[in-house]
């Protein structure tokens, strides 16, 4: 199951150099694709970077090839790691 994921971020990421896809999504989008507490988490653990476009209420974007890779592999123990008692 985690080979064919990986398989379609790769693809993906040729249709972003091909130039058939964005090569960033937006936050909200991100939000509605993963959940917003996971992508808040992935941030925080440095997964994923978001970025800010500019002040105040600006949007703010995410690398899709990075967020893809993230969703596509089992990140559990980076959450163990952060969240060890």
């Amino acid at each position: 199951m985690q080979i064919r994921a990986i398989m379609e971020v790769g693809y993906r990421k040729c249709a972003v150099d091909c130039g058939l896809l964005k090569p960033y999504i937006s936050q909200k989008e991100a939000h509605d694709r993963y959940g917003r507490k996971t992508v808040e988490r992935w941030a925080a653990e440095g997964l994923i970077t978001i970025i800010k476009d500019g002040t105040g209420f600006s949007k703010c974007r995410i690398k899709r090839d990075e967020i893809e890779l993230v969703a596509a592999t089992s990140n559990r123990a980076s959450w163990y790691e952060h969240h060890e008692q």
